[in-house]
């Protein structure tokens, strides 16, 4: 028996959410590419959770974090492990005084709305940010020049090697642009966002603008997973893009976005492998041309094929 059919057997028995062998994950995430999980698992309680941790002892089978899946390109293969998306039980919120609370599997625009409903201030900017709590918090997700690090109070944290949930404050965390120090093995299932009374007309606003700016610059027309790459050290990664390769460069059905270069487009006949393909000759180019080693903010999972040139580049 495999690593993965054991892993899947121990759900089975021990779980109460969700537990499927070979479900496709590409259409839960904002790119609606990709091929299926090996196992695919939506636990309810932090008990299932527990769970998890008896299937994956010894850490032989990968893991991957699904949440809103807005910053994945996952492979036309398939992930060989167990794909999680928090269920039900992680999708709450609470409102205490200046703070926020949210379970993980909120979407984080969800918090921005409830913030500007009992005029609390300092997560405006959050409005623009189609991801899930707990996947803003582990990269420090970020819009208008704020950081989700800025905003946070805390963080509960379920630590896979232990089972047991830690209560990790902000300033633990070691935020940085787009990342954290969060544990490997920790999967943040809930959070705490300490925020400030405000004027309710200029909080509102601040939400107004937030989502106009994102409707004006981003391609909200057609799949996508955000920015494609970080920026670079006093550098915008959509204004090098555009520099160097245009907009419009594409292969097969993914190119780059007409609206604004750090954004990678889907078309309806696209493959993972051609948004894959696009994003590794960017890089390339970039880096022959400018010298800037770009770095993904899109993570890649699975494995990934490029398509040759001229097969079916455009």
């Amino acid at each position: 028996m495999s690593a993965v059919e054991k892993a899947f057997e121990i759900l089975s028995a021990r779980a109460h959410g969700r537990v499927e062998r070979s479900v496709p994950i590409g259409p839960m995430t904002s790119y609606g590419l990709g091929g299926p999980a090996a196992v695919f698992f939506e636990p309810a309680t932090e008990d299932d959770l527990r769970a998890l941790t008896a299937a994956r002892a010894g850490g032989e089978v990968p893991l991957l974090m699904i949440g809103r899946g807005s910053n994945l390109l996952v492979s036309d293969r398939g992930f060989d492990g167990i794909a999680v998306r928090l269920g039900a039980g992680f999708r709450w919120t609470r409102v205490e005084e200046d703070t926020i609370a949210a379970g993980a599997a909120v979407p984080l625009p969800t918090v921005a709305v409830l913030s500007g409903q009992h005029a609390l201030a300092g997560i405006e900017f959050a409005i623009a940010i189609p991801a899930s709590v707990g996947g803003a918090v582990r990269m420090n997700a970020g819009a208008h020049g704020h950081e989700i690090g800025e905003a946070l109070a805390s963080a509960d944290v379920f630590r896979l090697d232990t089972g047991v949930t830690e209560t990790i404050p902000a300033a633990r965390l070691g935020f940085s642009y787009r990342t954290s120090d969060l544990p490997g093995d920790g999967l943040v299932i809930g959070a705490r966002f300490a925020l400030r009374p405000g004027d309710p007309a200029a909080i509102q606003e601040g939400l107004r603008e937030a989502r106009e700016w994102r409707r004006a610059n981003q391609p909200l027309n057609l799949p996508n997973a955000g920015s494609v790459f970080t920026n670079p050290p006093g550098e915008a990664a959509g204004r090098i893009v555009e520099q160097v390769c245009g907009k419009g460069m594409s292969v097969g059905g993914a190119r780059v976005s007409e609206v604004h270069a750090n954004f990678i487009v889907a078309t309806a006949d696209a493959r993972a492998d051609d948004v894959y393909t696009l994003i590794r000759r960017i890089q390339r180019r970039v880096l022959q041309e400018a010298g800037i080693d770009l770095v993904t903010e899109v993570r890649l999972i699975g494995e990934f094929e490029e398509v040759p040139d001229g097969a079916a580049a455009r």
